[in-house]
């Protein structure tokens, strides 16, 4: 090789390093800004322990075969070093790939140390629940390390036996030369001399393959056969037996190579090889004949002791088997008394669904293109002294928005760093224009009610990109009137940019050479990455999974986010796993919201809260990690009244519970009482209904608490046949409640409720009406609201008009109780109609006060008007007389929007 080639390759070796040591000192310096040095110092150190031990082994056992055998086959000392620089290369290659794949199971190996047992055995081995989440995962990636190990060293010592030594050569010059014409190797002396290395390597895989064969015992409990998830009557009888007996002849194969030197006998691994593969054929035969001819005919009693284990670890395995389960007889004997009793949970419904309450937002309170809102969400607030449910969103600075002029590096990673304050509304409250009102507006942030000292967001939902604060340009804190007001971050968050040294890392880390030469940057400029709050929660922990919908929460005049964080498997016995996208997208078959994860808006200071100190999958995280999380004890307590019932978690549960609450086998076997979560309608399309949080007093509870709830229907009917309630408020938080109802009685579903409405003749029309005069009717969310042992249903209506950047209004309520149904403007005149008495006079005051809460439009009257026009469009229509329609139409546009 010339000495050019060698300084290049040189040259690129050391480019190499270097970035990967960039990268490496990037993410170090991070972590030190962040505290949780110590996590990534245990990540990295087991990575590269592990990489370390897996390649020394692999290379030394599989190289020490080939040098060996290389030896045997030259009769002496290899004389030609070439073949053992082949070797020796393969067995580099192969070695680093192994090490790489061990080493990327860092988290396998480290739970397995450091496991907490579940103190719960399973059915069918006695073995802990511990054993199937950390031991098994473990034992499968030795025995599949150790079978590699050995086909490869195999593989590698046969080649180094067919290489003799003088086939091929090197020149001084490093070039390769494979002589011709030589005759080929002495196929039965290099064979002969080959077997005992030979067959002491087939012993060694043999005993590895034994050993997988053994563990696939352990995984017949994530089997689906028949009717059951897990190990069924087949599986038990026939497939276990037969998988134990192979293990017992491939140790017996292995035994057979290992004693071939001395007996000179091929017959122990003949047989052996023979028993092998006809007990594989008849077992496989066997467990179809059994499950057609025995189990299939007799399935419920053969199977029904393994549905129990699946219904019952099922259960356990999603935190359901603690649920409370309690009859709701349903009784329609509500009052206006019964109403005003529970006037906290009538205040509480919530009729602004976030998706039309997002575009207004947008309308009134992102003041410059560069804000947006991400979502917007539901939490729970005191407000003078009474709790209130609230709708909140977080103001965030968005720099895709700004003109593509504008989008340079100093705007997007200098001027515009972070968004300001959110916007909170009352659920219910709407103004005689049909609009939110407000609790938090405006920027500066103003409230009557809530102090916000830090409305700073430089760590959010939206914030993906860094940014580098105390630098020579000044950043843009808000803007105001024809002016912006400037700020400089003072926060520690982030790594100081001092010296080149720093620069030229991240520099390279996010290919910027602006970052490097930058005269704006000086040496106490900090850049701050990971600003998006799930990426920056996962870089930290990456071992747990993180919720979709982090929420942000007003505490003690500063923004917070919280996360729920989830702990999962797949490994859990019996327990029929389900997809959720939302945990990494893999299946989990095992689901705890462990630990909340706050982080400072501002900070962005990340917090790891265990709030299940019982999970055995955290403990054992915490033995891994101790310095990470923290007791839910040391939550501030202004924190802890803002923890919700994780809505992914919920989610998951519900699924199975529509299933598993079957839990007599039986039952469970036929599907009689199987649920589903019901549709509902949103706008004009049919969708499944999401959980919702509601204020509200549970049955035979004395004050009203802040819940998750969802209804169930049976599996192809529309009527409700229960519900579920998660609970958040502490001391009460995370108990699940289920509610079922009687299946005797109808109790009207959420799809039942919207035929109803649609076959409401007055309804029907105003809808039809008010869709076709240049406007469209967005159909909330509906709502299945139980006060007392009686369901009351709030469907909230809005009105859009078509034209772009208009603002959905809040037009109508509609309430549906036993037969009664009614439209009216707002919900306490809706449940004056239906209930009457003192709601009826509240509702009646209200309006003629015309105050906040009260939606002045049409009246009946009114009503009629629009109707009469609406007719007179169609016969014009009709005759063909377009512009007679027009001018129809036109007139009750004017009249819905207010401008007749």
């Amino acid at each position: 090789m010339k000495l050019p080639h060698i300084a290049a390759a040189v040259l690129l070796i050391i480019g190499f390093l270097f970035l990967v040591t960039a990268g490496f000192l990037g993410e170090w310096f991070w972590f030190g800004s962040t505290g949780y040095q110590e996590v990534f110092l245990t990540i990295i150190l087991a990575r590269i322990s592990l990489f370390a031990a897996a390649f020394l082994i692999f290379f030394a056992f599989s190289f020490i075969n080939a040098w060996f055998a290389a030896k045997t086959a030259s009769g002496g000392a290899v004389k030609n070093r070439g073949n053992l620089w082949i070797a020796g290369a393969l067995a580099g290659l192969a070695g680093l790939l192994a090490a790489l794949w061990v080493s990327s199971s860092w988290e396998t190996i480290l739970k397995y140390i450091s496991q907490v047992p579940f103190s719960l055995e399973d059915p069918v081995f006695g073995l802990d629940i511990g054993f199937y989440i950390f031991s098994l995962p473990f034992y499968s990636l030795a025995t599949s390390f150790a079978i590699g190990l050995l086909v490869f060293s195999i593989l590698l010592s046969a080649l180094s036996y067919l290489l003799k030594e003088d086939w091929i050569s090197f020149s001084e010059s490093g070039q390769i030369f494979i002589k011709a014409g030589e005759a080929g190797p002495d196929w039965s002396g290099l064979l002969k001399r080959f077997l005992p290395q030979l067959n002491l390597l087939l012993f060694l895989l043999f005993a590895a393959i034994a050993a997988k064969l053994w563990l696939a015992r352990y995984d017949l409990l994530f089997n689906r056969s028949g009717a059951v998830f897990g190990a069924g009557y087949t599986d038990v009888h026939v497939t276990l037996p037969v998988l134990t007996l192979l293990t017992a002849v491939a140790l017996v194969i292995g035994i057979g190579f290992l004693v071939n030197e001395r007996l000179k006998s091929l017959s122990v691994i003949k047989y052996g090889i023979a028993a092998f593969i006809a007990i594989a054929v008849v077992g496989l035969l066997a467990s179809f004949a059994v499950q057609g001819l025995i189990v299939q005919p007799n399935e419920l009693n053969l199977e029904k002791q393994y549905l129990e284990n699946n219904i019952e670890y099922t259960l356990k395995a999603y935190g359901l088997s603690d649920a409370e389960e309690t009859p709701f007889n349903v009784s329609y004997d509500l009052t206006a008394q019964d109403i005003e009793d529970n006037r906290l949970t009538a205040e509480n419904i919530r009729l602004w669904d976030w998706r039309p309450l997002k575009s207004t937002y947008e309308q009134l309170q992102l003041f410059r293109t560069y804000y947006a809102f991400n979502d917007v969400d539901v939490d729970r607030y005191e407000i003078n002294g009474s709790y209130k449910e609230v709708l909140i969103s977080a103001r965030e600075m968005d720099t895709g928005s700004l003109s593509s002029t504008a989008q340079t590096w100093v705007n997007t990673h200098l001027v515009y760093t972070h968004g300001y304050g959110v916007v909170m509304t009352p659920v219910d409250e709407v103004t005689s224009e049909g609009l939110p009102e407000f609790y938090i507006k405006d920027i500066p942030p103003s409230s009557e009610y809530i102090e916000i000292d830090q409305p700073r967001i430089y760590f959010g939902e939206m914030t993906n990109q860094y940014i580098i604060t105390d630098t020579d340009t000044e950043e843009l804190d808000y803007p105001s009137g024809e002016a912006n007001v400037y700020t400089s971050y003072s926060g520690d968050t982030g790594v100081k940019l001092s010296g080149i040294i720093n620069r030229l890392i991240y520099g390279i880390k996010f290919g910027s050479l602006e970052l490097v030469v930058s005269g704006s940057i000086n040496d106490e400029s900090r850049i701050l990455m990971h600003r998006n709050i799930v990426d920056r929660a996962s870089a930290i922990a990456p071992f747990l999974s993180y919720d979709n919908d982090p929420y942000v929460v007003v505490a003690d005049g500063k923004l917070y986010w919280i996360i729920d964080a989830y702990t999962s498997s797949d490994m859990y016995p019996y327990s029929e796993p389900v997809g959720a996208s939302f945990i990494n997208g893999y299946k989990t078959s095992y689901l705890r919201n462990s630990v909340k994860t706050v982080v400072d808006a501002y900070t962005g200071e990340v917090t790891y809260y265990v709030i299940d100190p019982d999970d055995p999958v955290i403990g054992t995280y915490r033995k891994i990690f101790p310095e990470l999380f923290r007791d839910f004890s040391d939550m501030p307590e202004e924190l802890k009244d803002h923890i919700r019932y994780a809505q992914g978690l919920f989610e998951i549960q519900a699924d199975r519970y529509a299933t598993y609450h079957m839990k007599d086998p039986v039952v469970f076997y036929n599907r009689e009482d199987e649920w589903v979560i019901p549709d509902e309608v949103y706008r004009e399309d049919r969708e499944q209904m999401q959980p919702y949080y509601v204020i509200m007093k549970l049955p035979k509870e004395d004050s009203e608490e802040f819940i998750l709830m969802l209804p169930f229907t049976p599996i192809g009917k529309e009527n409700m046949i229960g519900w579920m309630a998660g609970r958040s408020d502490t001391p009460d938080y995370g108990d699940l409640i289920v509610y079922q109802f009687s299946k005797q009685e109808l109790t009207y579903g959420p799809m039942q409720i919207e035929a109803r409405i649609d076959q409401d003749t007055e309804i029907s029309q105003a809808i039809t009406l008010w869709s076709q005069s240049g406007s469209s009717v967005l159909r909330g969310n509906t709502l299945v609201i139980p006060i007392e042992n009686s369901i009351l249903y709030v469907e909230p209506l809005y009105l859009q008009a078509t034209e772009r950047g208009t603002l959905p209004q809040l037009k109508r309520v509609i309430v549906a109780y036993d037969d009664r149904l009614t439209m009216q403007n707002t919900l306490e005149e809706a449940l004056g109609v239906i209930f009457g008495g003192a709601v009826a006079q509240e509702a009646a005051d209200a309006a003629e006060s015309g105050g906040a809460g009260t939606v002045v439009t049409a009246d009946s009257e009114l009503l009629q008007k629009i109707a009469a026009l609406y007719y007179k469009a169609q016969d014009a229509l009709a005759n063909g007389d377009l512009g007679e329609y027009q001018y129809y139409i036109e007139e009750i546009g004017k009249i819905v929007t207010g401008t007749a």
